[in-house]
This record gives structure tokens, sequence and C-alpha cells, in this order.
């Protein structure tokens, strides 16, 4: 499980990140044709590439997008096996176009989440940092006052996508973009007054112990992840006047059906 913690309304919230459409498609099962904790994509499987080796962050997204080429379509990834050696099948949409390093990089992780899930265990939570990404490295305030200043003088919206590029901020749209491919559910049950972490914080101060240095640490990405986040989805107001949401609680997501496929469509892609 990918967790955003980010700070929102004087509260301090965990978010999961998910990609969007992606869906489990098949639940307890083993086939001979396809390994545990692979990503198969038009046949061709990340366990059998040379991709599988790299200890390039974005090695599955890179391989993903190399072998959609000529026929871009959806993909399957398996999880990690259980104690009677079954695994579960994920179905997940072709991935957006590269923008920067850190997004693939972030895209890359939520596949990896995927391949690590154990059928019938909880997830291992795994914080994500924005900032340690670098997604923030080419949004800054001079480039988004151009963008609204492009908006805001050029009424013909087909003539943004030329002026953006002539002003050198076509990353930050597609920035945006890219981030609406995720899926952001709030864990309700962990969320906290961020002044009683403010409280928490200051009271341990004075030990310095682990616990306090991991606290906040934890705090700080909260902070920074608000920040970074704020500026996109600001820019995703301006550019297509919908800023990026987050939904309001996990609770409708407790009872999910999965989604029946034939074993014929899997088969013919592995």
């Amino acid at each position: 499980m990918l967790i955003l913690p980010i700070v929102n309304n004087k509260r301090v919230m965990n978010v999961e990140i998910r990609l969007k459409g992606a869906s489990k498609v098949r639940q307890g099962v083993s086939y001979d044709d396809a390994r545990e904790r692979d990503i198969i994509v038009n046949r061709e499987k990340f366990s059998d590439s040379s991709f599988h080796n790299s200890k390039d962050k974005t090695a599955p997204i890179d391989f993903i997008r190399s072998k959609s080429i000529l026929y871009p379509r959806s993909f399957f990834v398996t999880t990690r096996q259980d104690e009677s050696a079954l695994y579960d099948v994920y179905k997940v949409p072709q991935p957006p176009r590269k923008v920067s390093v850190g997004l693939d990089t972030l895209y890359s992780k939520t596949i990896t989440d995927m391949q690590c899930e154990i059928p019938g265990k909880p997830s291992r939570g795994r914080y994500v940092s924005f900032q340690d990404l670098g997604i923030d490295q080419d949004i800054s305030s001079d480039k988004i006052e151009k963008l609204q200043r492009i908006v805001k003088e050029e009424r013909d919206s087909s003539n943004w996508g030329q002026k953006f590029e002539e002003a050198g901020i076509s990353v930050l749209p597609e920035t945006a973009e890219f981030l609406d491919h995720f899926e952001c559910t709030i864990l309700s049950d962990t969320t906290i007054p961020e002044e009683s972490l403010q409280d928490t914080l200051k009271a341990l101060s004075s030990i310095h112990t682990r616990d306090y240095r991991n606290l906040k640490k934890y705090y700080h990405m909260a902070q920074s992840n608000a920040d970074i986040y704020t500026k996109i989805s600001y820019i995703s107001k301006i550019v297509y006047d919908k800023p990026l949401s987050l939904s309001r609680s996990k609770e409708s997501k407790q009872k999910q059906y999965v989604k029946r496929m034939e074993d014929g469509e899997f088969r013919e892609a592995a």
C-alpha cells in the first residue's frame, strides 16, 4: 500500500495511492505460463526481459511502454503467492506518456506495490514523498504565473499548447494530467489533528529519540506533499477547470467486487 502523508485543513491525513482503472480480475489462481510478481504486456513477460535485472526505479514503466509501442492495450500484473502458491491478477490500463522521471518512478512504485501484494493478507504501507521523487523540481511560482497569464490572455484554448511550449512550461499541465491517472483515497481512521501532532513533537523534542526523528520526518513529508499537491491541483484548475481531488473515505471501497474475466483472456495475454 502506497501512503501519501498530507496536511489538509489543519489535519494530517494518510492517502492511499492507486492507479485509476486498475481492477483485480482473478483471485487465488496459478497458471503454468504466468509467474508470481510479473508484468505481462502483449504476451511479453517482465521476468523474461532485460528490464527484470535493471536497478532503474522506472524499469516497470519502461518495460510496459517498450512492449506497447505497436499495440497499446491493457496489461496484466500478478501478485505474490500465498502459502498455497496462489496469486491474484490485476488488469491495468496503459500508462500515460512520459513527463518526468519522478512521475515515472511514482507509476512504477504503484505497479511494484501490486506485485508485492499477498492474497488475503494486509499490505505493508510504504510512504511516498513528492519531494524525494523530484516531482516539484519543474513546478515554480514563476512558471505557474506564466501559465496563469497565458490562460487569461489567450481566450482560444486550442492555442494554449503551443504557447505553453514556447514559454517552456508544458511540463505543468502535463504533470497535472499525469497525476490525474492516480486514485487518491483518504484512510479516514488514520487522520489526526495537526495541532496534536505538533504538541507530540514538542513534547519529544528534548529527548531526540528515533521515534521523535521519524515523527518529525513524517510531519515534514506531509507538509511538503501538501504544498506540492496544492500547486499541481491549482495548475489543473487553471488549465482543465478541474482541481485534483482526494476521495473522502475508503469505506465505500471495502465491499469491492472482483471483475470477472474468462481464463482464455488472461491465457491469451500470457
